[in-house]
């Protein structure tokens, strides 16, 4: 099987909408699919196995010609269902996982990149507005014209008007 820290690198597909929490799950599921593939051929020489003792035991006694093959190869194909069954149950189950695991991920580098852009115009209005301010008013405009550049330029700087100017 596919390794789960695997799974999450790739299962972020390079467009997806954003307000979709499941978007990576499809891509995640299909990675772990792989794996389940590789586990029923991985389980191969051991059926082969089981099937050629269980021909070669009906065969000695002389049963290959009776119900009994049948029944025994169905047994064996049981078997060997369940446990690719169960395998595959795990992996949906941790594409699920990974899918969420990745979708909050590229979230949270979405989000982290918006407040880096925010500060970034931040900074550059409170430059821009202290210069202003400097030009219109002296040393006092520079201070006003700071902190006005820094609300228009996406920083945390609010207007407040009941304590007289920008908080």
């Amino acid at each position: 099987m596919i390794g789960y820290a695997r799974a999450l690198e790739l299962a972020r597909p390079r467009r997806a909408k954003a307000e979709d929490p499941y978007s990576e799950v499809p891509e995640a599921q299909r990675y772990l699919e792989r794996g389940v593939q590789g586990y029923g051929e991985q389980l191969q020489p051991q059926i082969l196995q089981d099937i050629g003792s269980t021909l070669g035991g009906l065969n000695a006694i002389g049963g290959l010609r009776s119900g009994g093959t049948t029944v025994a190869l169905g047994d064996i194909g049981q078997k060997y269902a369940g446990m690719i069954g169960s395998y595959a149950k795990m992996a949906s189950e941790r594409g699920l996982e990974a899918g969420l695991e990745a979708r909050r991920q590229r979230f949270a580098e979405q989000e982290a990149k918006r407040k880096r852009k925010a500060a970034l115009l931040g900074a550059i209005g409170n430059i821009l507005g202290a210069g202003v301010g400097f030009l219109a008013g002296g040393p006092a405009g520079a201070a006003i014209g700071g902190k006005l550049g820094g609300g228009l330029g996406g920083s945390d700087a609010t207007y407040a008007p009941d304590v007289g100017g920008y908080a």
